[in-house]
């Protein structure tokens, strides 16, 4: 079975990404429409936004992974017996890692997303830019669950969540 498993379980990890996921953000959604309590508002706001840093970070590291992993590949084919510690596991373990940094990522953003649509600030345009970023990162997850699930043809689902990808990471710095 693809993904971690602790113990026996008849859920594929979308499945357990996704649940947690929807939790967390039920939790956030709460959280930005009651408030924290003892928190003033600018301290709250300060939290939600350090969540999409951390989303950010996640970004990052997801795609680092990626580049590593495809760097790893390549070195192992250019020259043959080269990283004699990498094997199959290691490149498995990076494409798992890899994809829990995404949906982490996904998470996160949507937690610092719910605040800000919840709590409408006076600027707009962080606002428009966000919910367009948050659709951007909405497609690079359905793009990575229909290319794990070979939903349709693998070259392009690889290919539209790559572009995507790309379009999201410039949409981020819009928004930033």
């Amino acid at each position: 079975m693809d993904g971690f498993t602790y113990g026996r379980t008849k859920f594929s990890p979308t499945i357990i990404y996704a649940l947690v996921c929807g939790f967390l953000t039920a939790i956030s959604l709460w959280m930005s429409y009651h408030g924290i309590s003892d928190w003033s508002f600018r301290m709250q706001k300060g939290f939600w936004n350090l969540m999409g840093f951390f989303s950010l970070l996640f970004t990052i590291g997801s795609v680092l992974l990626w580049f590593l992993k495809k760097k790893i590949i390549r070195e192992k084919q250019r020259v043959p017996g080269s990283l004699a510690w990498v094997n199959g596991s290691t490149i498995k373990g990076l494409r798992e890692a890899h994809v829990t940094l995404g949906w982490l990522a996904f998470t996160f953003g949507l937690g610092h997303s719910a605040f800000y649509l919840v709590n409408l600030p006076s600027r707009m345009n962080n606002v428009f830019s966000g919910i367009v970023a948050l659709i951007g990162m909405i497609l690079v997850l359905l793009t990575g669950i229909m290319y794990k699930h070979k939903m349709i043809s693998m070259r392009t689902c690889r290919m539209s969540h790559r572009v995507i990808s790309c379009i999201f990471g410039l949409l981020i710095l819009a928004h930033i």
